[in-house]
C-alpha cells in the first residue's frame, strides 16, 4: 500500500480527541471523493 499521503499521529494524549476525529473525517471524505459513483452508492 502506498503510504505517500499517510499521516502519523501519536495517541499519547497530546492531541485533543476532537482534532483526531476531525482528521479522520477529513481523510474519509478525501477517499470517498476518489471513488466511482457506483462504489460510493455501496457505502451509503
Amino acid at each position: 500500500m502506498n503510504k505517500r499521503h499517510w499521516n502519523t499521529l501519536l495517541l499519547d494524549g497530546s492531541i485533543p480527541k476532537e482534532k483526531i476525529l476531525l482528521l479522520i473525517d477529513l481523510s474519509y471524505e478525501l477517499v470517498v471523493k476518489t471513488l466511482k459513483k457506483s462504489e460510493r452508492n455501496q457505502i451509503f
